[in-house]
């Protein structure tokens, strides 16, 4: 009998608004089903973008979604007591937790802390919730909960699990030094769009570039930044195309009042959401340059994405991406270098078509390699098979 994995996560298929952390999930499942098997509790709706209730599946009850067995909950039905059952149902070997701070979550490790009973490890992947780009969001709300939970004992035992070693650094000067940190890349899909061809990329012509920001439009990944870097180019066509979610709806208000005071050189179009992944990364392959100077990201699953489509990076200092420059692949600027990320996008703008071919070949590649690395998949596994081995020890309350 496979060993029994349970995942607590705010939102999953057939969700695809929400981001990387739910791809991550999905990736998981995709990659280990036939060593696990996978029970997940999450949202009834797609994101915080779109909460209608999904009409494809059973609200408050088991659905069969791919290989996995999915919980979806409706609005105030996550109780602690609830969470309970589903432990007590379920039965897991170990308890899979990805974020710090979502409902789900929080129900489960208070439910845990009043003493289920039941001997299951617990790994928690905080997403880069602990670095200090993400906790200057909403900082108060974040800084009692955490002081509370510290105070509390909620994360006791955890396993944390980092995407990087800087994330490892981050969690421990959060938690403490004790805390107990494994480290594994972020799953990918196997193959990110297997029929690529160089023909969907567009000619580049010096004195014209196009940009795609990619990603949910919320204060974290910076788009803000983006548009106040185009406000100081006056030379050569810019097209930018933004594609992805709405989800906080004052942040894109301030958005597009940046969009309507750019010059005249620069044109967006607002694609928004794609319900088909495969589409929206066919529209990415349409643009030369991928664009978003994140506040932080821990992984940044996107990047591999524009990457695979061909699309070079420009990015913030804020990512673990650090060899894209010396790879020929993109560009890594520190954010309080803003005249260093609005040259690059004047480099960009001035690019040849030959020496942009070469460019986006080399960011296709780059992604071909990172999607065959063994050691991103055998690293995560590592992380599954410490927590069950850890079963056997004296039950920690949950």
């Amino acid at each position: 009998m496979r060993p029994r994995i349970l995942i607590f996560c705010d939102f999953y298929l057939p969700g695809f608004r929400s981001g990387g952390g739910m791809w991550m999930i999905a990736n998981l499942v995709e990659r280990f089903a036939d060593l696990y098997e996978f029970f997940i509790v999450a949202r009834n709706y797609d994101s915080k973008a779109d909460r209608r209730p999904y009409g494809t599946v059973v609200t408050n009850d088991w659905n069969t979604v791919g290989p996995a067995q999915v919980f979806y909950f409706g609005k105030g039905s996550l109780t602690v007591a609830k969470a309970a059952d589903l432990v007590a149902a379920v039965r897991p070997n170990a308890v899979y937790l990805n974020s710090a701070f979502s409902l789900p979550v929080r129900q489960f490790l208070r439910a845990r802390r009043r003493d289920l009973k039941q001997n299951v490890p617990v790994i928690l992947a905080p997403c880069g919730e602990m670095s200090d780009g993400a906790l200057s969001i909403k900082p108060l709300k974040k800084k009692i909960f955490l002081t509370v939970a510290l105070a509390s004992d909620l994360y006791r035992d955890v396993i944390w699990k980092a995407s990087f070693d800087p994330e490892a650094e981050e969690i421990r000067r959060v938690i403490g030094s004790a805390a107990e940190v494994l480290v594994a890349p972020d799953l990918a899909p196997k193959t990110i769009l297997p029929d690529f061809n160089e023909s969907w990329k567009p000619e580049k012509k010096s004195g014209h570039a196009r940009f795609a920001f990619f990603s949910r439009v919320v204060p974290k990944k910076n788009l803000t930044y983006l548009l106040e870097c185009l406000q100081e180019i006056h030379e050569g066509q810019i097209d930018l195309d933004i594609i992805g979610p709405h989800e906080d709806q004052q942040y894109w208000s301030k958005c597009r009042s940046l969009i309507a005071r750019l010059p005249k050189n620069i044109s967006v179009t607002i694609a928004g959401s794609f319900p088909n992944q495969q589409d929206a990364l066919r529209r990415l392959a349409e643009s030369h340059f991928f664009a978003m100077p994140t506040l932080n990201e821990n992984f940044g699953y996107v990047f591999v994405e524009a990457l695979a489509a061909g699309c070079p990076l420009l990015i913030s200092d804020r990512t673990v991406w650090n060899d894209i420059e010396e790879k020929g692949v993109g560009w890594r600027v520190p954010l309080n270098e803003r005249d260093r990320y609005i040259a690059r996008i004047s480099q960009c703008v001035a690019m040849d078509d030959d020496e942009y071919q070469q460019m986006s070949r080399g960011a296709r590649q780059y992604a071909l390699d990172w999607l065959s690395r063994d050691e991103t998949e055998e690293a995560n596994e590592h992380v599954l098979q410490y927590a069950l081995s850890l079963s056997h020890r004296e039950a920690v309350s949950v």
